[in-house]
């Protein structure tokens, strides 16, 4: 009768201990399911950034591209009117004398400023808001 009773004490302490585990392993897998869950929300919203990302890239990538392009349309017009100014000059001797020809005093003087004494004075001739005028055109 000793022997069953403490059979059934020992059985009595088993269960108790495997409901304690139970417990304990239902905490942990509800704790990994919330984990798990968070961590799809947080690869969806990734996997949603990396697509807004790619569509910005590609925008940029055909947006250089036609930037290029109008870069080598550019170069090539100005090549043109390059060619056609100096074929024009080569041709016309009154348009290379004109083209040439230093600007009267006048203008030059228009385009010029005189020297700076210091730093200071220099700050009070530079207009503001305004570039400075080519003086060697």
């Amino acid at each position: 009768m000793k022997a069953l009773a403490a059979l059934l004490a020992l059985a009595v302490l088993g269960l108790l201990w495997l409901r304690h585990e139970n417990g304990n392993l239902s905490r942990s897998f509800e704790t990994a399911n919330r984990v798990a869950s968070e961590q799809k929300t947080t690869i969806a919203v990734l996997k949603d950034q990396l697509s807004v990302v790619g569509t910005l890239a590609r925008r940029n990538e055909s947006a250089q591209a036609a930037l290029r392009e109008q870069l080598a349309q550019a170069s090539a017009e100005a090549s043109r009117w390059e060619q056609t100014i100096t074929r024009l000059l080569n041709e016309d001797e009154a348009l290379r004398r004109w083209y040439n020809a230093r600007l009267p005093d006048a203008v030059r003087r228009l385009h010029t400023r005189p020297a700076c004494a210091s730093a200071g004075d220099c700050g009070e001739r530079m207009p503001e808001g305004k570039p400075l005028p080519d003086a060697g055109q």
